[in-house]
This record gives structure tokens, C-alpha cells and sequence, in this order.
């Protein structure tokens, strides 16, 4: 969770030229129309997540910044089993329960009952994914009561976020009360998304890591024309989310207000400009390798990333097995400020007897130097060595959700096992 510190100025004005008393900056006080809140539900073992992903990713190309796309990992698809990463977030059941989603994947868009389109029983919100364009256009057509604009600084290096948001009311809403919700997204993490098999790194977007604003939001109790909101919030994000370490490129800000915490008014999202204090600093970004090996060598490779002021032109690699020996490797180049680089390793043999092992990668000494930031300098990947077996029998346990009908699969024969003698190396 976060370690917030925040200094809220709350401005609720009357006319337009009071309003230029206060300082009104970024918001803008002319009537706009609605941007459309996309609120995404599904899972890594989700098979038909990846068909909406790729539903949303082509209205985003037609909509741009109209588009506000949150993508909350939850219900049976999203629990990780095994060495899976978890990429939930402690909002995202309680999300989910105000959709009353009857399968997976489902959206709410701008949390609105859009009647004879619901996926689940009438009067609900959740939405299948063949409805998702045409409540998207629906709301788009709409003007909003309020406006809303938000600027993010963010310093890669301490994870010191500065966040301004600020709202005006165009129009008075229909309720008095309404709720301000700020929700901290990652993008590109790249994780297994089984479902679908579409292979182990995945680039999953948008997804929900944190409210700034809590379960409820923050309540806005002025919402007649020309009432004005300022707040700015100074936080510490953590160094990870349930184990997955925060990179700070990849993080995404949305704001939206709603009535009641459903009709989502209006919102938008905002990336942070990005700086940092430090001359050398290097970030492991990713370490790409199989996950599962018969009778082979392991090759990764690793995605290094330049986090430092100066551009980067050294740095060592300590890499191997758990409990196994300990490889070393130099990589020299040239990386500007935040430019990255894929580096092939030289393979290694596994640990013999042992089926479940994990690979390791530490980046150290950029440009010579012992670098300041050594948390997001370390990943590790663990794989599987097909064990020597007898018998071929495999037993497949498959989970569906409400829609169990869709659920189907086709026989792709890979060798799974190894015999004694494939499994010698000579």
C-alpha cells in the first residue's frame, strides 16, 4: 500500500470570476462530452480475456484518450496457482460485485445499467464482450456534468509521485454527493496468460494495482454548476504489488467520479513525466526464458533498461540456477535515458535430479559504479525439467465459469516427458 501524504485544496466556487482568483490551471470550464470508463474483469487462466483484450485495444486505437480502460484481475481465473505471479489488487472483488458479472471476461462501462444488454440478470451493469462497442459509442454521445484533468510527476528512482487532479461542474449532477476515485494502473506487465495460450509473457495492460482514494473514493459534496475542486497528493509508491515489482514507466494514473460509486460521470487517465536524481542506474525489466526444458540447455535472455540520467555503456550480470553455480556476464552498449536493450545469456545446464528449478538474474556496477537502487535490479524464473517417466497418463483439471459451454480444447501432441535415455547428457 501506499505511504500517502496529502495536501488537498478543496475550492467550491460560484462564478467564473472567482475562479480566476483561485488559480484554476488544467481543468477546463467549457461543457465536453462523457470520456467512456471501461472497467475490464478477468484472469490469467481466462481463455476468452485475450479476445477482449484485443476488442479493447482496437477501440483504443480509434478512441485515444475518449477511452479510459481500468482491467481488474479477479474471480477463480485470476487466483495464481503455483509459481504465477498475482497480479489482483485488494479493490478488485469489491469492484466486481457492484458489476454482478455472471462470466468471465465482463465489463461495466461508466458503471451503467444499459438495459437488454446485460450479461447478467436485468438491471445489472456487467456487460459481455460483444456489447462492449456499442455502450462505449452509447456513452461517448453524452455530455458530462463535470469536468475533469490531472497531471502526474513521478521520480523513477525514490517512487515520489505528485499528483494534481482538479474538477469543474459544467452542469449540477443528479445527486448531491458524489465520489472521486483514483486508481494507480500498471501497463506492458508482462506475465503468463494460460488462457488463451498465449504463452508465458503476456503483455497485460491497464491493470488495477491500488486506489489512492480507498474502497469508496474521495466525497465531493458540492456538485451544482461552477463548483470547482482542486487536490494534489504527494505518495510513496511501494517497491512491489504482491511480489511484482513496480516499474515506474509502465505506471498509468485514472480519475473518475461517479454517483453513488456507479454512474461513472466522467474520467481520465494520465501517464507521469518520469525523472530522476541519479547519474548511473541500471533496471532489469524482464528475464525471458522456456518454462518447461527436456534434455535441453536453458538460454535466457534479459531486457535491461537505462534509469539513470547518464547514458549507459557497462554493466555485470551475475546469473544461474538456485543452488547451483553462479555465472557472471559483461554487457557494454549504449542505452540513452530510459532506453532499453534485449541480452542474450549463455546457456546453462540445469541442476541434475531435480524437476521444479528457478533461474536468477542481478544486474550490478552500471558504468562501474554500485548502483543505488539494487531492488529493482534482481528477477528470478522458475521452470520445469520433464522428469523420466514409465507411463504416459495424464490426468487435466478444467475450470469454467457460467459459460461453461464455450469451453473447448484441441490436442496439440508435444513431448512431455523424457525416456531414461533422452534424459542422459552425454
Amino acid at each position: 500500500m501506499f505511504q500517502r501524504s496529502i495536501s488537498a485544496l478543496l475550492v467550491f466556487l460560484a462564478s467564473f470570476a472567482v475562479i480566476g482568483l483561485y488559480g484554476q490551471t488544467i481543468v477546463g470550464t467549457n461543457p465536453t462530452y462523457k470520456r467512456a470508463v471501461l472497467e475490464e474483469f478477468g484472469g490469467i487462466y481466462c481463455v476468452y480475456c485475450p479476445h477482449g483484450h484485443q476488442i479493447i485495444a482496437e477501440m483504443e486505437e480509434v478512441l485515444g484518450d475518449e477511452l479510459v480502460l481500468l482491467n481488474y484481475q479477479t474471480g477463480s481465473y485470476a487466483v495464481p496457482i503455483g509459481n504465477d505471479p498475482d497480479l489482483g489488487s485488494d479493490y478488485g472483488e469489491y469492484v466486481e460485485g457492484l458489476s454482478q458479472l455472471a462470466g468471465y471476461p465482463a465489463a461495466m462501462v461508466n458503471r451503467r445499467v444499459f438495459s437488454g444488454l446485460e450479461q447478467g440478470a436485468p438491471g445489472t451493469s456487467a456487460l459481455s464482450r460483444t456489447e462492449w462497442n456499442e455502450a462505449v459509442t452509447t456513452i461517448l454521445q453524452q455530455p458530462a456534468p463535470v469536468n475533469i484533468a490531472a497531471t502526474a510527476n513521478l521520480n523513477v528512482a525514490t517512487l515520489e509521485l505528485e499528483l494534481h487532479v482538479e474538477y469543474y461542474y459544467t452542469a449540477s449532477a443528479n445527486q448531491a454527493n458524489n465520489r472521486l476515485h483514483i486508481a494507480v494502473l500498471q501497463n506492458d506487465l508482462l506475465a503468463p496468460q494460460h488462457g488463451g495460450q498465449q504463452g508465458n509473457y503476456y503483455a497485460h495492460q491497464h491493470v488495477v494495482r491500488d486506489f489512492i482514494t480507498g474502497t469508496n473514493g474521495h466525497l465531493i459534496t458540492h456538485t451544482q454548476p461552477a463548483s470547482f475542486g482542486s487536490l494534489v497528493y504527494d505518495l510513496q509508491l511501494p517497491e512491489s504489488y504482491r511480489d511484482i515489482v513496480v516499474d515506474p514507466l509502465k505506471i498509468e494514473i485514472v480519475a473518475f467520479i461517479t454517483e453513488n460509486e456507479m454512474e461513472v460521470l466522467n474520467g481520465i487517465s494520465v501517464v507521469p513525466e518520469l525523472h530522476t536524481h541519479l547519474d548511473s542506474d541500471c533496471f532489469l525489466e524482464a528475464v525471458l526464458a522456456p518454462t518447461d526444458l527436456c534434455n535441453e540447455a536453458i538460454a535466457p535472455s534479459l531486457i535491461i533498461r537505462n534509469n539513470g540520467a547518464s547514458p549507459l555503456t557497462y554493466c555485470e550480470v551475475d546469473y544461474g540456477i538456485v543452488d547451483g553455480i553462479v555465472q557472471t556476464y559483461t554487457w557494454t552498449g549504449y542505452l540513452g535515458n530510459f532506453e532499453t536493450t534485449e541480452v542474450s545469456l549463455p546457456a546453462l545446464w540445469p541442476t541434475t535430479g531435480f524437476t521444479e528449478q528457478v533461474l536468477f538474474a542481478t544486474l550490478q556496477n552500471p558504468n562501474h559504479v554500485p548502483d543505488p537502487t539494487v531492488v529493482n535490479n534482481s528477477k528470478q524464473h522458475a521452470f520445469s525439467v520433464a522428469p523420466e517417466v514409465s507411463e504416459h497418463t495424464l490426468e487435466i483439471a478444467i475450470r469454467t465459469d457460467a459459460y461453461g459451454h464455450e469451453t473447448y480444447w484441441k490436442s496439440l501432441m508435444k513431448q512431455a516427458f523424457c525416456t531414461h535415455q533422452e534424459a542422459t547428457r552425454l
